[in-house]
């Protein structure tokens, strides 16, 4: 489990920036800061990793990150 899902986040972000994927970086910070609500920007940050991950060829260290991120998202969310 994660202690603190936003500093998470903003690392992952930072790891995808550093492996290329910028598009995907900006959209992990950008749901930190376009939800309105904590329960909103975690509702945003779920979706982002999903697709993030369908969507792209990621390292298995950040993927790790990423699944646990989502994991913790899904318990608090009750998803």
């Amino acid at each position: 489990m994660t202690s603190d899902p936003y500093q998470d986040a903003k690392q992952i972000a930072d790891v995808l920036e550093n492996v290329g994927l910028s598009e995907q970086s900006k959209q992990i910070r950008g749901a930190l800061s376009e939800g309105a609500t904590g329960t909103e920007i975690y509702m945003i940050l779920r979706w982002r990793l999903i697709r993030i991950e369908e969507t792209s060829s990621i390292p298995a260290e950040l993927k790790w990150r990423m699944d646990r991120l989502h994991s913790f998202l899904d318990q608090v969310l009750g998803s």
